[in-house]
């Protein structure tokens, strides 16, 4: 991995002596960064910044597949990554966890991680309604409008095109897990379990995008409800 690390730092490096470091100056972004360690993976979406704003390209297109040391995850949605010693951003969407076809070991903050970064692409108050639709890898539906295509959308970014499960043992959610609730009526995707409730994002939350809603565990039981898990 290191060697494939430093020969896309080369490449960014001669891009940048070329080109010249694209100037930040005053509008640069604004954030803070919660430190993280994991290695992601390009996509077709990947694109190398300077700086956590996409108007500082350093290189536009990445072959999809390499490994990338990430090193944190930014306020506004971006990862922070080690190329070769120096520092990069990432957007949310792209970087991907490695397709495997079981995920039971996955690791918990490293799938928070990537469910935050996607903050970038659906921030919050995003309007959000059931005119929106996104498709889905995970097989169970081939997609779906409003709270549940943007429940799929942050599940193919965790996930990839793993397969999910459906069942409904409220005492084994994980993050990630996509909960159908209120009856049946809407989705949402977990970002965080506690003993007695769960943290999720969701849209058409009151037709916008929204983070960090707690819920109940007592709320979330119901005969038309269930979990969606691509663990």
């Amino acid at each position: 991995m290191k060697k494939t690390l430093n020969v896309i730092a080369g490449m960014i490096i001669g891009l940048m002596v070329l080109l010249g470091t694209p100037s930040l100056g005053v509008s640069a972004a604004e954030f803070t960064v919660v430190d993280a360690e994991a290695v992601l993976y390009t996509n077709e979406n990947t694109v190398i910044l300077a700086d956590a704003d996409d108007n500082t390209v350093v290189l536009p297109v990445v072959e999809a597949g390499l490994p990338i040391q990430v090193t944190g995850v930014t306020s506004n949605g971006y990862f922070r990554i080690n190329l070769g010693g120096e520092t990069f951003y990432i957007q949310g969407i792209g970087l991907t966890a490695p397709e495997q076809d079981n995920l039971a070991a996955a690791n918990n903050k490293q799938i928070y991680d990537i469910l935050v970064a996607q903050k970038a692409v659906f921030p919050e108050g995003m309007k959000w309604t059931n005119d929106d639709y996104r498709g889905w890898n995970g097989g169970t539906y081939t997609g779906g409008f409003g709270c549940a295509g943007f429940a799929f959308a942050l599940s193919d970014a965790a996930f990839g095109n793993v397969k999910a499960k459906l069942h409904q043992d409220y005492s084994n959610i994980k993050v990630g897990d996509i909960l159908r609730v209120n009856n049946g009526t809407h989705s949402v995707i977990v970002l965080e379990v506690k003993e007695n409730s769960v943290i999720v994002a969701e849209g058409n939350y009151n037709g916008a995008i929204h983070w960090g809603r707690e819920i109940p565990k007592s709320g979330l039981v119901d005969s038309q409800s269930y979990i969606m898990t691509r663990y």
